[in-house]
């Protein structure tokens, strides 16, 4: 596809408003990657800006937002009669046109600074003002806290040679009380602290004449001093490119990102988003928008992967609760219709108690089985930096997690926990307080708390996955070999039973359903499938391999009997949860897929466990967050593409792009499914499940729409690895164009291309 046709198809899915809102329900999202912004307009004329940022991590260790821009224009420029705000995809842009002429909204590339520009036909005085919330110290949960006097502190605003400034200064952390509490303060010295003189915020300057004006807003975090901190905002400021230029420059980056990979879907028939009508009662923020295209899965996965980006570029991984566009209120948006009505509309914040636009469903935690998803995406679009910074965030843990594996369970290697703090370490209320007779390490939380090793498998999978995508000698020597072995390590010393020359791992949870089961399915698949492509390395050094191999010897077999897969080898029946981790030997372990052997066992565990489960269903919002559903974080939908079910995976695909969320306008909003809206993990399967229907690798091997039907039309260009993308373009089944490149554009022949569905 020529490049001037991709931008043209982007550009259809640009979204426009013609009604003002009355809240941040309102908002249209931008962002650089760690920078983001939540951009809307109120009745009242007023232009809204939400800041926020991955590393603006408070004292207890909440991601909270920077603060509030605010512009008022005299005299008014948005009425109900002139006003239109158009976000343009292909330029990284908010437009918004009113009365006497247009503002228009960017965040400069790679700068992390908001730019407001505007230009009127008549003269119009613009006043720009921050707002925080954080006016005095703040406690906003948690006995663990009070206990030990632990606050968030006031933000600081102040007036400096004519500019804002602003900003938040860590006072203080909880690390130290919850190393005491974790049994691990001798190990202080081993424990990252990226709170301790955290700062964040930035300046805001503005400067105008009587038809113009433009306004910077260049936001910093770092661990330093405020003087320093001033210093840093200062240069930068100083040093900044000139608004045109950066206008250009942020057009041009955007242009690049949409021109490397994308996925455009033609006659697909829209689904229905059936809770519409039931919760309009509720709903007081204007649902009103128009987008020129006319696919809904195109839409979905183009906003969705706009959102993405627009928040994967950070120092510290993407948030599975809101990602950083959650909205105020917030707090409790997963739970019932009645709630749904009360704090996910138009309430502004200052209605509500201790509400604000800080809050988050679930906790503060980093959550494995959460953070995981957008992740499974990423190299298939060319993404490679955003693995990177995972991969980082939970390298930093390695020598605490080695001190408590011996600390804990006198074992070697690393004791990794699917919910992570910024240091390492759980947070009070999933640990527990209560210490009285339970053994260090027992998480009071039976759920994610309890989760172990698995989450580690998976990482290693996913640093795999980035190896053979992208040959990179340098990480695979210090980052996945070393955390691999380690994982391993810590597995067999801390479970060396052998029953019948196999190893016996366990009681431990299988993922959040079943507790104090023997040999999970989860972490047996994940064992299979690790051990099977390390063994694949060329460069893996020989005493290693020989390590590897004879593991592999005691490995058990996958769970299963002769009809499905099991979810471990010695189980209870009851269930405490509504995933379904049979289904881990397929995604994200990819043991059962097309092409490989024991399909059919796979299929008929996807019939009989969906059905079983109730997981044949989209999320019914409203209901209980424990109810079943395809949606959310349930990955149902890539299952059924990775098995080639196509029709299932097309309902599936259909059905979880109409769950916008109702209480918002923008059409990226997903949820509230299970976590705060927008739903990260919703867009990131809607994501992962589309890309897996249009193509899979395995090997040597490019498979071309494996689940994909035949009645859609569909163009797409993804990578197969560091070096080669796949060009394809399909009509009415018959494909017109399925193509090899190279970086350089030249045509190459480096994989077997197979269509399995002719």
């Amino acid at each position: 596809m020529k490049y001037k046709e991709i931008q043209e198809r982007v550009s259809a899915c640009d979204i426009t408003y013609n009604v003002l809102g009355q809240s941040d329900r309102s908002a249209m999202p931008l962002g650089d990657g760690e920078l983001a912004v939540s951009a809307w307009v109120t009745e009242d004329g007023v232009l809204h800006c939400y800041l926020s940022r991955s590393d603006a991590l408070s004292e207890l260790d909440r991601t909270i937002k920077l603060g509030e821009i605010q512009l008022r224009f005299s005299p008014v420029q948005f009425t109900k009669e002139a006003y239109m705000q158009k976000l343009r995809l292909t330029k990284g842009q908010i437009q918004i046109s009113g009365r006497d002429g247009m503002v228009k909204l960017w965040v400069a590339r790679n700068t992390h600074c908001l730019c407001i520009t505007g230009q009127f036909c008549k003269p119009v005085v613009v006043s720009a003002a921050y707002h925080t919330w954080r006016t005095a110290p703040y406690e906003p949960f948690g006995e663990f806290q009070f206990k030990h006097g632990i606050q968030e502190s006031a933000d600081v605003v102040q007036q400096v040679d004519g500019k804002t400034l602003f900003y938040h200064k860590n006072s203080q952390t909880f690390i130290e009380e919850i190393a005491k509490l974790q049994n691990v303060s001798d190990a202080q010295a081993l424990i990252p602290n990226l709170l301790q003189d955290r700062i964040f915020g930035g300046v805001l300057d503005i400067e105008q004449s009587e038809r113009t004006f433009s306004i910077r807003v260049l936001t910093h975090s770092a661990q330093q001093s405020v003087e320093a901190f001033c210093d840093a905002l200062h240069t930068r400021l100083v040093h900044m490119e000139p608004l045109e230029e950066s206008e250009r420059n942020t057009q041009k980056a955007w242009e690049a990102y949409w021109d490397k990979s994308y996925i455009f879907v033609d006659g697909d028939p829209a689904a229905e988003n059936d809770y519409l009508a039931s919760l309009e009662p509720y709903m007081q923020e204007p649902t009103e928008y128009s987008c020129a295209c006319t696919s809904q899965i195109t839409k979905a996965y183009t906003l969705t992967k706009y959102m993405t980006a627009c928040c994967s570029g950070g120092a510290m991984p993407i948030l599975y609760s809101g990602m950083l566009f959650n909205l105020c209120p917030g707090l409790d948006e997963h739970y019932t219709t009645q709630n749904f009505g009360r704090v996910c509309t138009a309430q502004p914040a200052v209605q509500m108690k201790n509400v604000n636009p800080d809050e988050r469903s679930w906790c503060r935690e980093h959550l494995w089985q959460n953070v995981r998803h957008p992740y499974y995406a990423m190299l298939e679009r060319g993404e490679t930096e955003p693995l990177l910074t995972l991969f980082r965030y939970y390298s930093r843990f390695q020598e605490i997690n080695r001190f408590r594996a011996m600390r804990y369970y006198h074992a070697e290697g690393q004791h990794n926990t699917e919910m992570t703090l910024s240091c390492g370490l759980q947070s009070p209320e999933i640990y527990g307080t209560n210490r009285v007779n339970v053994p260090d390490g027992y998480a009071e939380n039976r759920w994610g708390g309890a989760v172990d090793i698995s989450p580690g498998l998976e990482l290693s999978g996913l640093m795999l996955d980035y190896y053979f995508f992208t040959g990179d000698q340098a990480f695979l020597t210090a980052t996945l070999l070393p955390y691999y072995y380690d994982l391993l390590r810590y597995i067999e010393t801390r479970f060396p039973s052998v029953e019948n020359g196999k190893m016996q791992i366990g009681p431990l949870n299988c993922i959040e359903t079943y507790r104090d089961t023997i040999n999970p399915i989860p972490i047996i698949a994940g064992l299979h499938s690790t051990l099977q492509r390390v063994l694949s390395i060329r460069a893996l050094p020989e005493q290693q391999r020989l390590y590897y191999l004879q593991y592999q010897k005691k490995l058990p077999p996958i769970p299963c009997n002769e009809d499905t897969l099991l979810p471990a080898e010695s189980f209870q029946e009851e269930r405490y949860n509504v995933e379904v981790p049979e289904l881990y030997a397929i995604y994200p372990f990819r043991n059962y897929m097309q092409n490989k052997p024991n399909l059919e066992l796979a299929k008929k565990t996807y019939s009989l466990r969906t059905k079983e489960y109730r997981i044949d269903q989209p999320f019914q919002i409203g209901l209980t967050p424990k109810a079943p559903s395809y949606s959310g974080w349930q990955s149902a939908g890539v299952v059924a593409a990775l098995l080639g079910l196509e029709e299932d995976a097309a309902e599936i695909l259909r059905r979880n792009c109409a769950l916008q969320n109702p209480g918002t306008r923008f059409p990226g909003m997903w949820g509230p499914i299970y976590d705060a809206v927008p739903d990260t993990d919703h867009g990131a399967n809607i994501l992962n499940q589309l890309q897996k229907m249009v193509m899979q690798v395995e090997g040597r091997t490019i498979f071309i729409c494996p689940a994909f039907p035949k009645k859609w039309n569909v163009a797409f260009k993804l990578f197969v690895d560091a070096e080669t993308i796949m060009e394809v373009k399909c009509e009415n089944g018959i494909f017109s164009d399925i193509r090899q490149i190279g970086l350089d554009g030249k045509v190459v022949d480096r994989y077997i291309v197979k269509n399995i569905c002719e």
